[in-house]
């Protein structure tokens, strides 16, 4: 009778080496610069314009726009010969140099409260920040929105007629001019106006129109 020979035993598995900690450390730390390094090398690609540039969220006419700091809507636009504004003791009347567009606009916050300042940003790219012939105490810029309530307000620009057709109106957080965060969210309102629109509602502009502030 054959006798086989027998198999020979299999070796025994290798342990895994144990990496000591100081060596995950360093290449966490060298993938951490690594991706410093790609951020900061797509940068050099970059304008100074579009590095500041803001995250902008848009919409029409009465649509709710979200951002990540507060939601808003561009509730009714209309133009004003002047402003009268009525404070506790007595009035101030502001006149503008061409026509005052008055935005209302609605807004709410996630979070925390938020003050929402506006621009006039126009088709040919010109940017008109609120007049300063109203005082913020009369308009949504004056006030703190609050999470969960949506709170309305105006903001008045002093325009030139031929430069309202195809402008947006624009909303954004109020930021310090020190330390403000470098990409901050905007919300922008095409007011659906062409040319003849804009024509039609600034020859229907009201003599006065009236605001508490």
């Amino acid at each position: 009778m054959t006798t086989r020979p027998a198999a020979p035993e299999s070796p025994p598995a290798a342990t895994p080496a144990k990496v000591p900690v100081w060596r995950r450390l360093v290449a966490a730390v060298a993938g951490l610069a690594l991706v410093a390094a790609a951020v900061y090398v797509r940068s050099l690609t970059l304008t100074p314009d579009q590095l500041d540039d803001p995250i902008t969220a848009s919409g029409g006419m009465s649509q709710e726009v979200d951002t990540d700091l507060f939601s808003a809507r561009l509730e009714r636009v209309e133009f004003a010969r002047s402003v009268l504004v009525k404070k506790e003791f007595g009035t101030d009347r502001a006149t503008p140099g061409q026509v005052f567009l008055v935005a209302k606009v609605g807004a709410t916050a996630p979070r925390r409260p938020i003050q929402l300042h506006s621009h006039l940003l126009t088709a040919d790219g010109l940017r008109f920040a609120a007049s300063d012939r109203v005082p913020d105490t009369a308009t949504l810029a004056w006030r703190w929105i609050q999470p969960g309530w949506w709170r309305s307000g105006y903001y008045f620009f002093d325009v030139p007629a031929d430069k309202v057709a195809g402008a947006r109106v624009v909303v954004s957080k109020q930021e310090h001019t020190l330390y403000g965060d470098q990409f901050y969210a905007e919300a922008a309102f095409d007011m659906g106006l062409d040319a003849a629109g804009a024509r039609r509602l600034v020859g229907a502009a009201k003599d006065v129109f009236e605001v508490s502030g």
